[in-house]
């Protein structure tokens, strides 16, 4: 099964909102679509709805906890079900920013996350909210689980952005892919990193990841006309 993941880069509507990202998500033509840094405003009916007519009916949208936020779609070619996770209850941020399923026809769960970046005077909330990634990893080893999307962290980040956790879930049974490209956020002044994120247990295979900026007409990251600053990473995954 194909699977991706795109940053939208909405920024709760701080960001000109991008119509043609939804066709640019279907031309990954991956099985399943997780897609952070979802806030389209008024047109969040006409974006979920060219997904639907494209062949990805099957959608689950992160809660809404009333607060400005920034919220995760998954979107599929596969029947979902609700995935029994406890959400993270310390701020209205990061509920929003996690929603979870279940692909019964492919015997695999999906967590799309993404992780807030919350401000240097917030760093209890940095840590609050790994310290809850981390839990939740470990209460999924026993299935067949992929988690995915910005986590707002690399293999290299400090303690500060969550990267001790980070490292220590890549230590106690998960696995990350490994993506041909470059990089997954493009920031100004040249600045690249590896945010975006596809991990497995050791109940799923990771084959064939990469990064992807450009698709036929579509740029999605990496120029100044782009859709977003993040690229797309794209996996196939094995149960």
């Amino acid at each position: 099964m194909l699977i991706a993941t795109w940053n939208l880069n909405n920024r709760v509507g701080m960001v000109r909102f991008r119509p043609e990202a939804a066709d640019a998500a279907i031309a990954l033509d991956a099985d399943v679509l997780v897609l952070t840094e979802f806030y389209p405003q008024q047109h969040e009916a006409s974006f979920a709805d060219a997904l639907h007519r494209a062949g990805w009916a099957h959608q689950s949208i992160s809660k809404d906890t009333g607060a400005k936020a920034n919220r995760v779609l998954i979107a599929s070619k596969h029947p979902l079900e609700p995935l029994d996770i406890r959400l993270p209850d310390f701020d209205l941020q990061f509920p929003s920013n996690v929603v979870g399923v279940r692909i019964p026809s492919a015997g695999v769960s999906i967590v799309g996350v993404r992780v807030p970046w919350y401000v240097k005077q917030d760093a209890g909330l940095v840590f609050a909210a790994w310290d809850w990634l981390e839990s939740t990893a470990a209460t999924l080893l026993d299935r067949p689980v992929v988690i995915l999307g910005d986590l707002n962290v690399g293999l290299k980040s400090n303690r500060s952005r969550g990267g001790e956790h980070f490292r220590r879930i890549l230590s106690s049974g998960w696995q990350r892919a490994t993506p041909v490209g470059t990089a997954s956020y493009f920031g100004a002044a040249e600045k690249r990193s590896e945010v975006d994120h596809i991990l497995s247990n050791g109940l799923c295979g990771l084959h064939d990841a990469r990064y992807v900026t450009e698709l036929g007409e579509y740029v999605l990251a990496g120029q100044s006309d782009a859709i977003s600053d993040h690229a797309a990473l794209r996996a196939e995954i094995s149960v």
